[in-house]
């Protein structure tokens, strides 16, 4: 129903297609949590029949990235302008990419993570779904902000769904602290390279709640104008 108003009134809105991409996006990342547990059993076929979904579903946001990029006038009306929807796109698409990077990275390196940090692993993997998934929440609640003209109710809920972000990166963040502390003890117990990997991993895994987090912070943007 909000679609339809907003397509009567303004032509058709991009907003669908930006929340379609999300949700791909979403459903990309959302495989990590399987994927980590089955390199950690050395589930190898099981990785890769995930890394290979994660592709998949990678390749199919792209193809929705740019469809919209093609299909979004240089002068459509709407609240915000036609650079501010790029840019979240952009950061939503950051999303997957850095998923199939990790996962990339992992798999062909039969990358097995250390028994110390295993579970820590798991439970920022955890947040870093639960993060993009609260990011999408956001992104869908755009259709009802342009519906009520930006109104107040409408505003207040999306601000509350940006701060559920922010504490869910916060934790990410300090996640990240006690893994690379348990693995500092490691580090001249394995080899060097091993070590510089296991650390990427982990900065990679930060960079996704970082990109939802952007998400939300470019949400902010658009609720400013």
């Amino acid at each position: 129903m909000a679609q339809n108003i907003i397509d009567g009134l303004f032509g058709k809105s991009p907003i669908s297609s930006l929340q379609k991409h999300m949700t791909q996006v979403h459903s990309c990342i959302s495989e990590l949590n399987g994927f980590m547990i089955a390199i950690h059993t050395q589930n190898w076929v099981k990785a890769e029949i995930i890394r290979s979904d994660i592709d998949t579903k990678e390749g199919k946001a792209d193809i929705l990235k740019k469809n919209l990029r093609l299909s979004l006038s240089s002068t459509f009306m709407m609240p915000f302008s036609r650079r501010d929807l790029l840019d979240l796109l952009l950061i939503q698409d950051s999303i997957a990419n850095i998923t199939k990077d990790v996962s990339g990275l992992m798999i062909n390196r039969k990358m097995i993570l250390p028994d110390e940090t295993f579970d820590d692993v798991i439970e920022l993997t955890k947040v870093c779904i639960k993060t993009s998934s609260t990011a999408l929440k956001a992104v869908n609640e755009l259709d009802e902000l342009l519906e009520t003209a930006f109104g107040s109710r409408e505003r207040k809920i999306i601000s509350s769904i940006i701060e559920d972000i922010n504490e869910l990166e916060s934790k990410s963040d300090k996640i990240q602290h006690e893994i690379r502390a348990e693995l500092f003890p490691l580090e001249s117990s394995l080899p060097p390279v091993d070590i510089m990997f296991y650390y990427r991993t982990v900065e990679w895994l930060g960079e996704l709640a970082d990109a939802a987090q952007k998400v939300g912070s470019r949400l902010e943007v658009l609720l400013a104008r």
